[in-house]
């Protein structure tokens, strides 16, 4: 619903700037004001897009073709702003005017703005379907950080990591065979990204049946981001596990360890530019995250961590003592969450 309520707002304002655009190649008075005709379609255009975006395209048809799904996008998004310029435009001449709706709607379909309209309605959904799909190749805020220079250079931040992988995946990976092993993995990563965007986490790396997930030390820690996302992640699998008992057999569960420390951002390499992380605290995340098959835990947390955490009522930490991690010369100590009793039933999602 939040994602929904975003596409409005761009609507919004992408059809205030386009209304003002083609208002100038409009005869005189012959319009809606320019701004509130934008206004009005990109609500109704903003509406559908959601929708589309959110329920449908994502989620039924994730399966489909990418060029069946992306001819589909484009065809709805331009039927919905053909048919918004007619409801709008049909609806202004109503008030303003004699005539009845059903006519007014009538004059405009049939005049002479509507096929360099219907032109106009094509490009702003191919375009808008563009940059959706740009979109989904980036985390919230990539673009614009790359687009101001952000990162062009090494910069020192803290940094919380959650590095979480699928349990039992070897043994999993041999019966279900290359193919359909990695549409169980390409599920279980859609699966969780509501929770992920939920929590405002941002995906650092997908490596195998691994996902790195990284917050700012205070975005991380502020309200236990960090870790409510990973049971949220937890509790969408887990919802889900009647689907992927039926399709798979199987229903994934993550192991994740969780640590923050400073760490060097920068973009790095020419033939694929991407963001990278480079610092001890990586190191120590990895090894973390190792010892929760060791000590049959799926969460663990590192002492520095805990230190600027609240937990809320329904998670609990319990101390695993110290540990030695492979390549570190200092022990750490860990901590293992889990469910509190009084809240393992009412965990919310986000």
């Amino acid at each position: 619903m939040r994602a929904t309520v975003r596409f409005v707002a761009a609507g919004v304002a992408i059809g205030a700037v386009v209304g003002l655009l083609v208002h100038q190649m409009d005869p005189p008075g012959s319009r809606l004001p320019p701004v509130s005709r934008g206004v009005a379609i990109g609500i109704l255009v903003g509406i559908f897009a959601g929708i589309g975006e959110e329920w449908v395209f994502i989620g039924r048809l994730r399966w489909r073709h990418y060029l069946w799904v992306t001819g589909a996008r484009i065809a709805l998004y331009t039927g919905v702003i053909v048919a918004a310029l007619v409801l709008v435009n049909g609806g202004w001449t109503a008030l303003t005017s004699d005539t009845g709706p059903f006519e007014s709607m009538g004059l405009y379909a049939t005049g002479d703005t509507v096929a360099r309209d219907f032109v106009l309605a094509m490009m702003v959904a191919v375009v808008g379907t563009a940059f959706l799909e740009v979109r989904h190749l980036h985390n919230p805020g990539d673009i614009r950080n790359f687009l101001l220079g952000r990162y062009r250079f090494p910069v020192e931040e803290s940094r919380v990591f959650l590095f979480a992988d699928l349990a039992g995946s070897t043994s999993i990976a041999e019966r279900l065979g290359d193919i359909t092993y990695s549409r169980f993995i390409g599920d279980r990563y859609r699966d969780v990204a509501e929770a992920i965007l939920a929590w405002h986490g941002q995906v650092y790396q997908y490596v195998g049946d691994e996902v790195v997930i990284s917050w700012p030390l205070e975005k991380g820690l502020a309200n236990a981001a960090c870790v409510e996302c990973f049971f949220a992640m937890t509790d969408l699998l887990a919802s889900a596990s009647a689907r992927y008992e039926r399709i798979y057999g199987e229903t994934p569960r993550f192991r994740a360890g969780l640590h923050g420390g400073p760490v060097v951002a920068t973009r790095v390499a020419l033939a694929k530019t991407e963001l990278a992380f480079h610092g001890d605290a990586l190191n120590a995340i990895s090894r973390i995250q190792g010892l929760c098959k060791q000590h049959g835990e799926s969460c663990i947390v590192s002492a520095t961590l805990m230190d600027g955490l609240t937990l809320p009522n329904h998670l609990r930490a319990r101390s695993l003592g110290d540990a030695e991690l492979r390549g570190k010369s200092e022990s750490m100590e860990l901590f293992a969450i889990d469910r509190s009793t009084a809240g393992a039933d009412t965990a919310p999602v986000a």
